[in-house]
């Protein structure tokens, strides 16, 4: 209470802050919402996948290194080892006891064994100058003939070779030489008297085609070796190249020398131990050395890893302006609401006249009937005509209504059997014959003789009659349509052909959408439910068929069923539709 005589003290006023107001608002409650679940969540995902980025890229490194040294150590060691396979599996195998004197059939068992296991030795030799059968005389044994035999070209030149470097007194012995025109390796193992080596009593040699080792044995072996090697996922795929000591290149066939390699490995292309090589003959022999080279392309591993990580600084930008696409697509699917409340409305309102119309002449008729006001008989009948017509599009209507429910909750159910397509359209036609009359339709039937196809007959029926409503529907001014029959590219074919305002392009695929209805010029078109088309596209998809529409704005439209032709028995084919609460938005169009 005041005290008497005295002014009551002015203050500043009281009203709720601005974080009251804040709070009060939904919009911006919902803004602040979205904000904060969008924002943590991509705030703490940048936070991590910087942090990871960096880790991945230093084991991704390591994993790339360690499989291009692995893979050139691992395939340099098996070359070696299948190249000094036939010394170690036949030429050491075949001991002196074999060759001094000569045991054929112990020798071919071995040689037999080794040109099975060592693809790339085309002939196996043995020669003895202590035998007492076939004594100095060089004997071969390869694929093509069975056993041993005499008379080769190259005997002279190889007796001859290893005679001149049995001087040396070292028991392999390798030079290379030309034969028939074809490059080729020749090694022995030499045997001599011991202990002073001063005579050289037999050899056992093999000779590998220069040609063959380079174009057949080493692709046919590196390729079946690195069929194995498996790298990791989401990275250039390992790259093994073989280069011979000129730079050729070996492996792949036909590729070319990489510019960059990340491993590379030597071996000399020698049919023994690498280790030796400063024990056999010609004495100072260098052979030839080979390079594997492992890499990933041309591509240096730094840069590999540089190129994954892009993407993952990609979708961190993109995440990023996930924030801003939220509220697009909440104010877009709110908008999508409106929509689709809208056209609900629009099609309670189509319903609603559609149903009215046919009722109000079906009213006016009947009772014109009942008071018998009509003393023309003839006009009787066309009132009964009239009756009937618009209880078929009432009835139309009310199934198209039905049939669409069932296709929305997916309990759309068709009974396929073999039906005459031709008989069925011209039926349609004739129960329609009173509506054309009453809307001065002029319709031109053309059908093929006999069309068997595999359908549901009520369903066909029901997209053969919705496709005439809409062509009538959307023929104001030349009233005439076409109905034409036939096989076409293993369909029957129903094609529906009017000449009303038609369809632009843009609108083709739109048109089998539920609702979706065409507006005329003037902001408007035709009354209806927008559902004739939608069911018509999914009784052709229930069908295994489809439906195409060709039109053009002005000169009227073609739509065209296609039904599976009946190819043979069938026993009550049933086929559902399995499409819950959806319709197609697309047919084919042309």
């Amino acid at each position: 209470m005041e005290t008497p005589g005295t002014a009551a003290p002015i203050g500043r006023g009281v009203g709720p802050s601005i974080v009251t107001q804040l709070l009060r608002d939904r919009s911006l409650r919902l803004a602040a919402g979205l904000a904060v679940a969008v924002a943590i969540p991509v705030a703490g995902l940048f936070y991590f996948q910087f942090k990871s980025i960096a880790a991945l890229g230093q084991s991704s490194s390591v994993v790339l290194r360690q499989l291009s040294q692995e893979t050139a150590d691992g395939l340099t060691r098996s070359v070696e080892d299948a190249l000094k396979a036939p010394y170690i599996n036949v030429l050491l195998r075949t001991p002196q006891q074999q060759t001094d004197p000569l045991n054929l059939p112990a020798i071919e068992n071995t040689f037999e064994q080794g040109l099975a296991a060592v693809p790339f030795v085309s002939r196996f030799y043995v020669w003895s100058d202590v035998s007492a059968e076939h004594r100095d005389e060089l004997l071969a044994y390869d694929r093509d003939t069975p056993g041993f035999y005499a008379g080769v070209p190259e005997a002279e030149l190889i007796v001859r070779r290893f005679r001149e470097l049995a001087r040396e007194k070292r028991a392999i012995n390798v030079f290379e030489a030309t034969v028939a025109g074809r490059r080729a390796y020749f090694q022995a193992q030499l045997r001599f008297v011991f202990p002073a080596r001063d005579k050289m009593t037999s050899f056992v040699a093999f000779r590998v085609d220069a040609a063959r080792l380079r174009t057949e044995f080493f692709p046919t072996f590196v390729g079946a070796k690195l069929k194995s090697v498996e790298g990791p996922t989401g990275f250039p795929p390992l790259s093994v190249t073989m280069v011979d000591n000129t730079n050729r290149v070996v492996f792949p066939p036909g590729g070319t020398v990489p510019v960059g390699f990340v491993h590379e490995r030597t071996f000399p292309l020698v049919f023994f131990d690498p280790e030796l090589v400063g024990l056999s003959a010609p004495a100072g022999r260098k052979p030839e050395r080979w390079h594997i080279r492992t890499g990933y392309g041309d591509q240096a591993i730094p840069d590999i890893i540089a190129s994954r990580a892009r993407p993952q600084r990609a979708m961190m930008a993109v995440l990023a302006g996930v924030m801003a696409l939220g509220v697009f697509f909440v104010a877009r699917a709110a908008a999508r609401e409106l929509r689709v409340a809208d056209m609900k409305s629009t099609f309670v309102s189509s319903v609603s006249h559609d149903l009215k119309t046919p009722l109000a002449l079906i009213q006016l008729f009947a009772e014109t009937l009942e008071l018998g006001r009509l003393k023309n008989t003839d006009r009787a009948h066309e009132y009964y005509r009239i009756i009937n017509s618009e209880a078929r599009k009432l009835t139309r209507l009310i199934n198209n209504l039905l049939d669409f429910s069932k296709i929305e909750a997916g309990l759309r159910v068709y009974r396929r059997e073999p039906v005459n397509l031709t008989e069925l359209t011209r039926h349609v036609l004739e129960s329609l014959q009173s509506q054309f009359s009453h809307n001065q339709f002029t319709v031109t039937p053309r059908l093929d003789g006999e069309v068997q196809v595999l359908i549901d007959k009520e369903a066909a029926v029901q997209a053969l009659e919705n496709l005439i409503s809409n062509a009538m529907k959307y023929s104001p001014e030349r009233r005439d349509i076409i109905v034409e029959v036939e096989r076409v590219d293993g369909f029957g074919v129903v094609r529906v052909r009017d000449h009303g305002i038609g369809i632009p392009t843009r609108l083709q695929r739109k048109i089998f959408r539920k609702f979706f209805r065409i507006q005329t010029d003037a902001g408007s078109g035709p009354q209806g439910t927008g559902l004739g088309l939608a069911i018509v596209e999914h009784v052709m998809r229930g069908h295994g068929g489809f439906v195409r529409v060709d039109s053009e704005p002005g000169r009227g439209s073609t739509f065209t069923l296609h039904f599976p032709l009946y190819a043979g028995e069938t026993h009550g084919d049933e086929a559902h539709s399995g499409d819950r609460g959806r319709t197609a938005d697309v047919a084919r169009s042309a």
